[in-house]
């Protein structure tokens, strides 16, 4: 069914920001529900911009991911990782962003080397994107360093660490 004239994607997006201050208030299980009934909406609308269910699928895998349920992360997050590939035919920040989530909930599983790989990736894209700000590059460099040091793989691990400091010391 379309809801292109009805409210209901406006809907969507409200809650998606009420979740989001939930989230950072500190309220994660009311932000999940908030979240989970966005995406309720959008998947009752045939014509919900791809950008926007994945952004909600990305949102609601992370909170799940803050929670400690990481099983119900992992394929949001996947899912919101081939959703922006699906609609991005050049690197996209967007897509690197969704890959480092999914990365993180990996780490956060102690899945090292699915982490590495997907940090990796998402450093190759944040570096060929010309409107990516230093901070999130560090962002990666940092974590995909903690994975190294935290898999035994110290002599990789320290000049992604010190590329990190250097991009941090420089703003």
């Amino acid at each position: 069914r379309s809801c292109h004239s009805s409210p209901h994607q406006d809907v969507a997006l409200a809650i998606r920001h009420l979740a989001s201050s939930y989230k950072s208030m500190g309220q994660i299980e009311k932000s999940i529900e908030l979240y989970q009934e966005a995406l309720e909406i959008q998947r009752k609308c045939s014509d919900v911009p791809l950008q926007s269910v994945s952004a909600t699928l990305m949102n609601l895998g992370c909170c799940y991911r803050d929670s400690g349920n990481l099983q119900e992360s992992v394929p949001l997050l996947e899912k919101a990782v081939a959703i922006r590939r699906s609609y991005h035919s050049s690197p996209h920040q967007d897509v690197a962003l969704a890959i480092h989530h999914l990365a993180s909930s990996y780490q956060s599983m102690e899945q090292m080397e699915k982490s590495i790989e997907l940090y990796q990736e998402a450093l190759e894209i944040k570096r060929k994107c010309s409107d990516v700000t230093l901070q999130s590059v560090s962002r990666i460099l940092i974590n995909l360093g903690c994975c190294y040091r935290d898999s035994g793989k110290l002599q990789e691990s320290v000049p992604l660490l010190e590329e990190a400091v250097a991009i941090r010391r420089s703003y």
